[in-house]
């Protein structure tokens, strides 16, 4: 293969995975109105145009490529972290000893524990998920002083982020209220 038709090659590779970047980070406005022009267009033509978008899509996701880039956007104006508590029989819950809610050392925090703070942002839309990660932990923590487990509880805890202004006049950042709110409860019944 000669060199000009390799480097032929390694360009159109590289100019395909640039435009399937760029593709994938569309501000909204531009998928609107590219969505309206289709609409204008003849049906086959439509589907074609639909389906060379499906088609970079795939290819993207295939690649992982597909990530969208976020600069300047909104952040979330709330700091917010789960307690998970474990109830056994009719006492008090108690805080499970979890990565993120219970003493680490220095390695455990800063090199292995950032994989909590991923399930945790992945569980946090899905009851589905939470209750399958409650039924793990039940396995993991069946019984505290020979009594068996009763129920798992997630506590959704957070603090509101305060303005940029307001942070300038005081230098504290977050909100000094703490709000708590039981988010799930998954029982296991007694056995």
């Amino acid at each position: 293969m000669g060199s000009r038709l390799k480097k032929g090659i390694i360009s159109c590779f590289i100019v395909l995975n640039l435009g399937s970047v760029l593709f994938m980070n569309r501000p909204t406005p531009v998928v609107q109105a590219e969505e309206a022009l289709i609409e204008t267009l003849d049906p086959e033509l439509a589907y074609g145009v639909r389906y060379g978008r499906w088609l970079t899509q795939y290819y993207a996701f295939c690649t992982g490529l597909n990530n969208q880039w976020q600069m300047f956007g909104k952040q979330t104006r709330f700091n917010w972290w789960y307690v998970i508590k474990a109830q056994y029989g009719d006492g008090e819950p108690q805080v499970l000893p979890l990565p993120l809610q219970s003493k680490r050392t220095f390695w455990q925090a800063w090199f292995f524990d950032f994989k909590e703070t991923k399930l945790q942002l992945n569980f946090y839309p899905r009851p589905a998920a939470r209750e399958a990660y409650a039924h793990y932990l039940a396995r993991q923590y069946p019984e505290h002083e020979g009594v068996p487990i009763s129920s798992i509880i997630f506590e959704l805890q957070w603090q509101a982020i305060l303005s940029r202004e307001e942070v300038s006049k005081t230098g504290v950042y977050l909100d000094s209220t703490i709000v708590t709110q039981v988010i799930q409860t998954v029982d296991f019944g007694q056995p």
